[in-house]
C-alpha cells in the first residue's frame, strides 16, 4: 500500500473522518444529559369499522364502547444523569394523556425496573387531564412500563406530555410500528387486529446488527483480497455505524423493561 499513493490518500481521508466523527459521538455519548423518553406499542382489541348487530353492545365496566385498545407505554431514563423527584416541576409534571377524543378507561403501572425507585400514577386535571407519573429517582436506564386502556385506535392516541427541569420529555422512534391486520380471528366478519410478534425494537436491532456483520465481513474480505480502498471504506463504515448503533440505545427502552415487548396474552 505504501507503493500506492492513490490508496494511501483513501485510506487517509477515510481514516481521518472517521476519527472526527467517532469523536462527536462519543462526545455525544459523554454530554451531560437528563432526558425522559418514552414509546408506545398499541393493541386494538376492538377495532373501529366493525359491523353493528342489533342488540349487541360491547362494554368495558360498563361504558359502551366503540373501539377498544389497549397501549403499552414505556418510560425510561435515556440521559446519563440521573433524574430525581425535585427534577418534577410541580406546574408541568409528566403526565400520561388522549389525544382529541379519546377516553382513557384505566392506566397503571405493570413493571418498574426497581422497587426503589418507588413509581406511581396521581390523577390530574391541570394543566391536561391525565395521570401525572411520579418517581422517588431515575437512575440512567431506569423506568416504567405503563398499561392504558382507551377508546382510540392510532399508534399516536396516548402520549406523555410535561417537562424535566434541566432536561426534556422525548418521544422515541420505538413507537413507529403497526399490528398486523388479518388472520383467522374475525369481528363480525372484520378481520380483527392481531398481536404483533415481537416489538420493533427487537426487529429493528436484529437487522441493524445483521447489516453491521456483514459490512465488516465484506471489508475484510476485500482487504484480504488487495482491494484496499473499498475494504477499509466499509470498514470505517461499519465502525461509524456500530457507534451510531451504541448511541441509539437510548431511542429503545430498555431490555429490563421485558412487559413492553410482550403481546397481550404475555
Amino acid at each position: 500500500m505504501s507503493g500506492n499513493p492513490g490508496i494511501a490518500a483513501i485510506v487517509g481521508v477515510v481514516g481521518t473522518t472517521s476519527g472526527i466523527v467517532l469523536a462527536v459521538l462519543f462526545y455525544k455519548l459523554s454530554k451531560p444529559r437528563k432526558l425522559l423518553a418514552y414509546a408506545t406499542r398499541t393493541f386494538r382489541v376492538v377495532p373501529q369499522g366493525r359491523i353493528k348487530i342489533q342488540g349487541l353492545q360491547i362494554t368495558y365496566y360498563g361504558y359502551p364502547v366503540e373501539s377498544l385498545s389497549v397501549t403499552r407505554l414505556a418510560v425510561w431514563n435515556a440521559g446519563n444523569e440521573s433524574i430525581r423527584r425535585r427534577d418534577l416541576p410541580g406546574s408541568d409534571r409528566p403526565v400520561i394523556y388522549g389525544g382529541s377524543g379519546i377516553k382513557i378507561f384505566e392506566t397503571a403501572v405493570i413493571e418498574t425496573s426497581a422497587v426503589a425507585n418507588n413509581v406511581g400514577l396521581t390523577l390530574v386535571d391541570h394543566p391536561i387531564v391525565g395521570s401525572a407519573i411520579g418517581f422517588d429517582f431515575l437512575d440512567p436506564g431506569d423506568g416504567a412500563v405503563f398499561s392504558v386502556v382507551h377508546s382510540g385506535s392510532e399508534l399516536t392516541d396516548i402520549r406523555l406530555n410535561g417537562e424535566i427541569i434541566g432536561g426534556r420529555v422525548w418521544r422515541t422512534v420505538a413507537h413507529g410500528e403497526r399490528p398486523i391486520e388479518g388472520g383467522s380471528q374475525q369481528w363480525f366478519g372484520v378481520s380483527a387486529w392481531q398481536r404483533p410478534q415481537e416489538s420493533g425494537r427487537s426487529q429493528l436491532r436484529v437487522g441493524a446488527y445483521a447489516v453491521l456483520t456483514m459490512v465488516l465481513f465484506s471489508g475484510f474480505v476485500l482487504v484480504l483480497s488487495s482491494q484496499w480502498g473499498v475494504g477499509l471504506l466499509l470498514i470505517v463504515i461499519g465502525i461509524v455505524a456500530s457507534g451510531a448503533l451504541l448511541i441509539s440505545r437510548r431511542v429503545y427502552p430498555p431490555l429490563r423493561l421485558k412487559s413492553f415487548d410482550e403481546n397481550l396474552g404475555g
